[in-house]
């Protein structure tokens, strides 16, 4: 899975010297991985710089696997609605287990856009989409996340301090939305709410709106968290119930969805 996970987001490929300096696994040992996901069609190599790619088949199964849920059906046509109604990224996140992941986006219209998170675990400290999240877990909850969580300096904004973070949190629990300015990448803020299911105390994940910080309309943060609820509630309204993941922590995670 590190072989995985070092070639996914290195596009142009890698060596089996590359693999073994990043992942810190032997060169043998990468050898019968490689040797073996090849054999499967899972990844390929580059006759010509002898470098290792994932192929499609390896993406593909994401792709099926998100299929079957029934996320592109039920839930895109929301964040097209939400993206044509702001101009803007809108990007869905969900957890699984203590992390979190953005599994859906819908582009804006403008031509300066911001980069999309799309398929990437979330920096829960330092974005809207984290932070929202974590808004709406139980106390318990919080806490054990909080414990794992690293707060990486990103960027000259980024919270670092888990005291200034929990503040962060509580406001966001009590005004039902979280932002963050230029925290997780530079000129770059956004704003967030929770996703729930009627089934579910605690958020699946997190709906978010984002854009350059010039054009971030701060002035309409009313009118934005409107938009963004109303947005999650479709969302949650429709969830599938086969992509509760593994993120229900409380009795609900035994509930026999119909």
């Amino acid at each position: 899975m590190a072989v995985l996970e070092a070639l996914a987001d290195r596009p142009a490929g890698m060596s089996v010297s590359d693999l073994s300096a990043l992942t810190g696994l032997n060169k043998g040992s990468i050898a019968r991985v490689l040797i073996t996901l090849e054999s499967t069609g899972h990844v390929l190599q580059d006759a010509g710089t002898e470098r290792y790619h994932l192929s499609l088949q390896t993406v593909s199964l994401a792709n099926r696997h998100m299929d079957r849920l029934g996320f592109p059906e039920l839930i895109q046509p929301v964040l097209n609605d939400l993206s044509d109604a702001t101009g803007e990224l809108a990007q869905l996140a969900a957890a699984d287990n203590d992390r979190l992941y953005v599994i859906a986006k819908a582009e804006g219209a403008n031509r300066i856009r911001v980069e999309s998170l799309l398929g990437q675990q979330i920096a829960l400290h330092a974005s809207s989409t984290g932070k929202a999240w974590l808004s709406g877990l139980s106390r318990e909850r919080l806490l054990r996340v909080l414990g794992g969580v690293e707060l990486v300096k990103l960027t000259t904004q980024t919270i670092t301090d888990i005291s200034v973070l929990e503040q962060e949190i509580e406001e966001a629990r009590a005004a039902g939305f979280a932002t963050q300015r230029e925290e997780l990448m530079e000129q770059m803020s956004g704003i967030a709410v929770p996703v729930r299911i009627s089934a579910s105390p605690e958020a699946l994940g997190s709906l978010a709106i984002a854009a350059p910080t010039f054009r971030f309309p701060f002035d309409r943060i009313t009118e934005l968290h409107a938009m963004l609820q109303r947005a999650a509630s479709r969302i949650g309204e429709t969830w599938p119930r086969e992509a509760v993941f593994a993120n229900l922590d409380h009795p609900a995670r035994k509930i026999a969805f119909r």
